[in-house]
């Protein structure tokens, strides 16, 4: 059976009295995601998400932003997921991932690939101008409810 470990990365921003999360574009697939990372053998899903906010948004590990110690929802099941035909044994964590300072900040706000994103859209799998949203990540935040659409 085949496998699935990803640790995904919650980046929050409160501005304005408003809630939103950090997602990433892939352009292969013109979807924002979540920054994402595969566990490789014999790394953590904390090293995984670790490494992979520090390519994807291009910023410094121990100075740009500092990811939780635990999952704030480690999940382990067997399943299919969206755009998948057959089960495969799925295991997922999510960590809050805090920005450091103005630098890191003004990266992922200056970026042209990077989006913040309100909860409601998230879990509608849509931004308010029609881009798409990961369906996989979708999926998983509606099913544990992970994040409320509060309209």
């Amino acid at each position: 059976m085949e496998k699935l470990f990803r640790s995904v990365a919650l980046i929050q921003s409160f501005d304005e009295e408003k809630t939103q999360f950090l997602l990433n574009l892939n352009a292969e697939r013109n979807q924002l995601d979540f920054v994402v990372g595969e566990r490789l053998e014999k790394e953590s899903f904390r090293e995984a998400i670790t490494r992979e906010v520090s390519w994807q948004l291009e910023l410094e590990r121990n100075q740009d932003f500092l990811v939780s110690n635990m999952a704030q929802l480690s999940m382990e099941y067997t399943g299919v997921i969206p755009g998948a035909v057959s089960e495969r044994r799925i295991a997922v964590a999510f960590y809050l991932v805090h920005l450091y300072g103005k630098t890191a900040r003004s990266q992922v706000n200056d970026s042209n690939t990077t989006q913040w994103v309100s909860p409601a859209e998230i879990c509608r799998g849509r931004t308010d101008l029609g881009t798409v949203i990961d369906p996989v990540s979708v999926h998983w935040i509606n099913r544990w409810e992970i994040l409320q659409a509060w309209h």
